[in-house]
């Protein structure tokens, strides 16, 4: 009866840190993207000013 608690606890621990993982690597990609910003637009970079024509 013990050893089934206690595997049953490392089960959960070992899912709720798989959640932590796949919630991590989908806000990186939500607010960090290749291309100036992502999904929300945070840039890192800001864009320059326009050039006068």
């Amino acid at each position: 009866m013990i050893k089934s608690k206690r595997g049953s606890a490392w089960i959960w621990i070992l899912i709720i840190l798989i959640i932590l993982v796949v919630a991590g690597i989908v806000s990186y990609f939500l607010f960090s993207g290749s291309e100036g910003g992502g999904i929300f637009g945070v840039s890192s970079i800001p864009q320059p000013p326009a050039l006068p024509e």
